[in-house]
């Protein structure tokens, strides 16, 4: 495909290849882990217990935006950094989340009743510990992010997501019922917490200095505000639909939205995790902002639109796998599908916007999208209250979407386009080749469905075979229509061969291909060369 801005190929936008590698295999492996032992957690335990927790655990993550107030992307986005900085942000953080912690206990009783579950309460208490012992991994987490040193990070996220999985499946099988999954939350979070010791440099010391807290505090305070609003534009669904439906209601539909986030988390997520750092450092290059911005819109709609449409192709044999309990959720999955692509595309307006300085404005604008989105929740609520469960489901996945495709994406894409200087044709002409590969992907499931091959099936081969065959077909699809695809592929297949000894000649240092990666070194900034 030739690039829309008809620049030479050394202009074409890059993305730091070392470190976007280290953050797939942090996000592979968490999400990897966390999809299995959850799949396995809602067969053993059922709708109504995985509710009650994800009601409690949106609330304790409410809790935890208390907990950082944006000081980790305070951290990494600064240019000048000093041990005064980091000491004295531990201490106030530290303080803080004991306030926090109770803060939550005190108000985990009003509610578990505003939702009618007593048993809420208790289980909030519990995970109320976690945001202390998350105050011990903000300065560590933000130094490893700052220095890109995702290998390190990945090292954290995969080992607490296999603990904190193995202790929650053991409990489910003991018969521990919903505190199951609250031991996998504790066991996942004191793992995390000692690994950033064992991994990070730096040791928190008795030292505050008041100048260089208010150097950090002042920009993250509206960093601050503006990730309480997106957790509320982000979850404004879950927090209000337990107040209009059943906990059953509210479990199927937290399923198949965590099915979609941990398909981004897979996919665009690693993307993401290196966007602010090394946005950050281009701050001052207007023209390598605009490249590399371009680059991650154009990764994350080639990652994320197949596989968003693979996904809402086999709906029905996901959830299938689950039992019958769960199918009143396949077209609520579906919806939501194209809720993540949404997401993806505009994920990017915040470390743009952190990056530039301008953390306000973007608290603004999310303060914004929580208020249409907490809308839009309370209306389906309002209008699906004696509806079917498979109607509750379907009306607030749906409402979602449309509030989504029509508002959100439209808007952020002028955000984006205005800030870089990156052209709306240029984006726009990304679209159609992952667009056909996700719908051949449905369309190849739905012919082999009508052949009723599939309907002899159990739901775990099922799903195998329509997975198999949406995967293929999209996958064949963007090596088919997609150049950049199929260079990328023979590159990825010829360093397999090396990885298994059956290559003789070494692997290049750098292959770039322009779909945008890059060497590490391409990131250092001119003057630091």
């Amino acid at each position: 495909m030739t690039d829309p801005s008809d620049t030479a190929s050394d202009a074409r936008p890059r993305v730091p290849r070392r470190a976007l590698k280290w953050a797939f295999v942090m996000n592979w492996g968490q999400r990897g882990l966390a999809t299995i032992f959850t799949v396995v957690l809602a067969a053993l335990l059922g709708p109504h217990d995985f509710g009650v927790v994800a009601l409690a655990l949106v609330y304790v993550a409410f809790i935890d935006l208390f907990v950082e107030q944006g000081v980790v992307t305070a951290i990494v986005q600064r240019k000048d950094l000093d041990d005064a900085h980091l000491h004295s942000a531990f201490w106030i953080n530290l303080a803080w989340c004991i306030v926090l912690a109770g803060v939550s206990v005190a108000l985990s009783g009003p509610w578990a009743r505003a939702n009618d579950l007593p048993e809420l309460e208790g289980v909030i208490d519990v995970l109320s510990i976690t945001i202390v012992l998350w105050a011990f991994t903000i300065v560590q987490r933000a130094l490893l992010e700052r220095g890109m040193e995702f290998r390190k990070l990945a090292i954290r996220a995969n080992v607490g997501a296999f603990v904190g999985g193995c202790v929650g499946v053991g409990l489910a099988i003991a018969g521990a019922g919903v505190w199951a999954l609250v031991g996998q939350q504790l066991a996942l979070t004191v793992t995390s917490v000692v690994l950033f010791f064992v991994l990070g440099r730096w040791v928190p010391r008795f030292r505050f200095s008041r100048h260089h807290a208010r150097e950090l505090f002042s920009f993250s305070v509206s960093v601050f505000a503006a990730n309480v609003a997106g957790f509320l534009s982000r979850r404004s669904d879950i927090l209000l639909m337990g107040l209009f439906f059943s906990p059953v209601v509210v479990g199927i539909y937290r399923l198949a939205d965590r099915l979609v986030d941990t398909l981004l988390e897979l996919s665009v997520r690693p993307v993401g995790l290196i966007s602010l750092p090394h946005f950050s450092r281009l701050q001052d290059d207007p023209e390598g902002l605009r490249r590399s911005v371009g680059s991650c819109l154009r990764l994350a709609l080639f990652l994320v639109i197949p596989a968003m449409l693979v996904l809402a192709s086999c709906s029905q044999y996901v959830l299938g796998i689950l039992g019958s309990k769960w199918s009143p959720g396949v077209d609520a999955l579906r919806l939501l599908a194209l809720v993540g692509i949404v997401k993806a595309i505009i994920f990017f307006t915040g470390p743009l916007l952190f990056a530039l300085g301008r953390p306000a404005f973007r608290a603004i604008m999310l303060w914004g999208q929580a208020a249409l989105s907490a809308g839009v929740v309370v209306a389906a609520g309002l209008v699906l209250a004696g509806s079917s469960v498979e109607d509750q489901l379907t009306g607030t996945a749906g409402s979602r979407a449309l509030l989504f495709l029509l508002v959100f994406l439209p808007a952020n894409l002028l955000i984006v386009t205005h800030l870089t200087g990156l052209r709306m044709r240029e984006v726009v002409v990304w679209f159609p080749v992952p667009v056909a590969s996700g719908l051949v992907a449905i369309a190849a499931v739905a012919l082999v469905g009508a052949t009723g091959v599939l309907d002899g099936l159990s739901p775990v081969p099922a799903l195998l075979v329509a997975g198999s065959v949406a995967v293929a077909t999209a996958l064949g699809s963007l090596i088919v229509l997609e150049r950049e695809v199929r260079d990328e592929t023979l590159v990825l297949l010829r360093r397999g061969r090396a990885f298994a000894g059956s290559a003789a000649e070494p692997e290049p240092a750098d292959v770039p291909g322009d779909l945008g990666f890059e060497s590490e070194s391409l990131l250092t900034p001119s003057a630091d060369r």
